[in-house]
């Protein structure tokens, strides 16, 4: 289940990086949406850590069907709160720059 935990982690970082980097890639090109994006990528940021730290933080045996459940709710958590945070950014890019609402 090692290379299962370590599989999972990394995904987690690539879900929540990819929000923080467009993040910040907006926050450069567009500062007028300062405080908004700020506050997506601080969430981000605090989401990825939370959900890095739950991955140990159980009992269950190594193998086990528990330890495979902990880890696909961590999975489905990470998800879902990655594609939220993805979708207010959006909305954000898609008002900051006119073209991108044709799409």
């Amino acid at each position: 289940m090692n290379l299962n935990r370590n599989e999972l982690k990394y995904s987690i970082q690539e879900f929540f990086n990819d929000v923080i980097e467009q993040g910040f890639h907006h926050l450069v090109n567009y500062p007028q949406s300062d405080n908004e994006l700020s506050v997506i990528i601080k969430e981000a940021t605090e989401e990825l850590n939370y959900q890095v730290l739950k991955l140990d933080s159980h009992n269950f045996p190594s193998n086990s069907k528990e330890l495979e459940q902990h880890y696909d709710q961590i999975s489905r958590d990470s998800q879902r709160k990655s594609l939220e945070l993805l979708g207010q950014l959006q909305k954000i890019q898609q008002r900051d720059i006119p073209r991108l609402k044709r799409i």
